[in-house]
């Protein structure tokens, strides 16, 4: 059993993100069999499914962060406090990885009943960072539950913005809300997420977690800098 959950991991980081079709034929598994077997892995968190596809799990993703995570988590940490302190909100800093986009850092405040942003935790593909990372990309295709035309006009709003916020309506109205973090090259990194439970001074949360992205986005190019040297 282990030989084959082994076989699974190693297919799917080859692949980045598989089907259950795919990783049965390129391991020669049956699919009762892998399909076990992910349901067994993704209860500990080893895989975790999105839009019928598998993916690495936030256990896996904690395990093995990535250099380039490594720095985003140590040029993001002042930041992100300063962050908080600011808003009291819950903060983070997110980054793709095998998994899709990962918390690399995250800081608890107002709503972290609602929004964790645990390090290692992998966000939904219709998160506001998924939005942000997608309005400053080459064009792919639709998060699952929007048409090609919806998932546009959302990214569109997105870079006009250069922030994405996503509304919650519950017991209390709550937002989630993410900005870009640059390279000098203009290549979108990393994101800010916010998770604020009070949207009443929302334009100026927005606009801190703007400042907040861009002293990141420098910390980050004076630390690649150093590296060189």
């Amino acid at each position: 059993m282990l030989e084959g959950a082994f076989a699974l991991l190693e297919e799917r980081a080859r692949l980045g993100e598989a089907r259950l079709t795919d990783l049965a034929v390129n391991t020669g598994l049956s699919k009762s069999t892998v399909h076990r077997l992910l349901s067994q892995l993704s209860a500990l968190g080893a895989v975790e499914q999105y839009g019928g596809r598998y993916h690495m799990g936030s256990t896996i993703a904690r395990m093995i962060p990535s250099r380039h995570h490594h720095l985003l988590s140590r040029a993001s940490d002042l930041p992100l406090r300063q962050l908080t302190a600011a808003t009291g909100a819950t903060v983070c800093v997110v980054a793709p990885s095998a998994t899709g986009l990962t918390v690399v850092h995250g800081i608890p405040g107002a709503a972290s009943e609602l929004f964790p942003f645990l390090r290692g935790q992998t966000l939904p593909p219709d998160s506001a960072a998924d939005v942000v990372f997608g309005a400053f990309a080459p064009p792919a295709e639709p998060a699952p539950g929007y048409s090609t035309a919806q998932w546009k006009r959302r990214l569109n709003r997105a870079r006009e913005r250069g922030a994405e916020v996503h509304e919650y309506e519950g017991d209390a109205r709550h937002v989630c809300l993410a900005t870009p973090v640059h390279a000098s090259s203009g290549r979108v990194v990393a994101a800010v997420g916010v998770g604020v439970p009070d949207t009443r001074r929302l334009p100026a949360v927005v606009a801190t977690a703007q400042r907040t992205a861009r002293t990141l986005g420098a910390n980050l190019q004076r630390m690649h800098r150093a590296r060189r040297f």
